[in-house]
């Protein structure tokens, strides 16, 4: 019994070994086929490192390559930055030497000129429309003098400091301008009400009156120089039964933009 045991296994092993035996003689000459039982935990193991240490590498390379780019793209945007802020500042500087030329232009014009001045504060409510300037008495600023552009009135000095000054716009509902249409010579009364705009008032209905005609300063009110320039007629209306016209003027200056002001003698 024991030595037929042991014959059957010296067969097995004969067996497997001619089994294998002939399998590499077959695998020599097909790599396309077959299944290698010695090897094949190896390569398994073999490709399953090399799949890792790619991995890896592959992970610190992105890895290195996001970092690059991060720091890449911080430089750039602090570029950007700091070409946007000087692109501003040249902008700003442009548009400021733009109005000081237009400024000074009229200044030679004007022999009733007495200071250039700053804006640096406007009074935050809509009903009472003031500007605040840099300059005040000690400029030879006194009240009711007169706050112009190169392009128009602004309106005119209401209170005066050492220092400083308020100028009352033209549209504050407390402003009242004699005024006059360059066409016609037809006078009326320039009153604001609070918002961007102005109203023409004592014009006659008879009185033709059309949009576009300029409004100018007629100097009746001994304030106000005469034929400074104050806007254009937006708007006409004629109501059954009114004596006067409704004229609508804008200002030719828009005064929510105003950043420098000349101040010209009261007449």
């Amino acid at each position: 019994m024991f030595l037929r045991k042991r014959t059957f296994i010296f067969t097995v092993i004969i067996l497997l070994i001619f089994a294998l035996l002939t399998y590499q003689g077959i695998k020599g000459s097909s790599d396309t086929y077959g299944f290698d039982l010695i090897n094949y935990p190896l390569d398994v193991l073999e490709h399953g490192i090399s799949i890792f240490t790619r991995s890896i590498e592959n992970f610190f390379n992105s890895y290195i390559f996001i970092v690059g780019k991060e720091d890449e793209n911080r430089r750039l945007k602090e570029q950007i930055r700091k070409i946007e802020k000087e692109r501003n500042e040249y902008q700003e500087d442009r548009l400021e030497n733009r109005r000081l030329r237009s400024l000074l232009g009229f200044k030679s014009q004007r022999s009733d000129y007495v200071a250039a001045a700053s804006v640096f504060a406007r009074d935050p409510t809509n009903w009472f429309q003031t500007l605040r300037i840099d300059k005040g008495l000690r400029d030879g600023i006194s009240r009711d003098m007169i706050a112009v552009t190169g392009l128009g009135v602004v309106g005119r000095i209401d209170r005066v400091l050492n220092k400083t000054a308020n100028v009352m716009l033209l549209t504050d509902v407390n402003s009242s301008v004699a005024a006059r249409i360059q066409s016609s010579r037809i006078e009326g009364i320039l009153e604001g009400r609070g918002g961007d705009k102005c109203y023409l008032k004592y014009v006659p209905q008879d009185i033709d009156v059309s949009k576009g005609d300029r409004i100018i300063t007629s100097g009746l009110d001994g304030i106000y120089p005469v034929g400074l320039m104050i806007g254009t007629v937006t708007d006409v209306s004629k109501e059954s039964g009114e004596f006067f016209q409704m004229i609508v003027v804008t200002p030719a200056q828009r005064l929510g933009a105003v950043e420098e002001v000349i101040v010209l003698k009261r007449q």
